[in-house]
């Protein structure tokens, strides 16, 4: 007798992954940074359509930020290094110690330097 269910070989294809595992949305590319001699290396920095990137001038404290359109238009801006400075604290007067000035100042004349000149003329 036969069995029921004859065994084939599986002929059909098998799909492994029918989906993608990663959707891309668009091309964003990260902003890259690369060495340059000058601007004029920067300028001829060869750069792919829609893509930027930071250009630092080896010989100068400066960079270069370059962009690219969709067409491959390059446009550059050109910027300079400037070193920060530490922000000083602000010093403010208290009302007590303005208090305390403003009584001591009120026995000084306004404009004694000034009464002195026109008397010694």
């Amino acid at each position: 007798m036969y069995p029921i269910f004859p065994t084939y070989p599986n002929t059909f294809p098998t799909q492994t992954n029918a989906f993608p595992t990663q959707i891309n949305v668009g091309p964003t590319q990260p902003t890259q940074i690369q060495y340059v001699n000058g601007k004029q290396s920067a300028e001829t920095y060869q750069m792919a359509p829609n893509s930027s990137i930071i250009l630092m001038d080896s010989s100068s404290p400066r960079f270069y930020m370059k962009q690219t359109d969709a067409s491959g238009t390059a446009t550059i801006k050109s910027y300079d290094f400037v070193e920060a400075e530490d922000e000083k604290p602000v010093e403010y007067v208290t009302k007590q110690e303005f208090e305390k000035y403003k009584a001591s100042m009120k026995g000084v004349k306004r404009n004694e330097s000034v009464d002195d000149a026109n008397r010694k003329q």
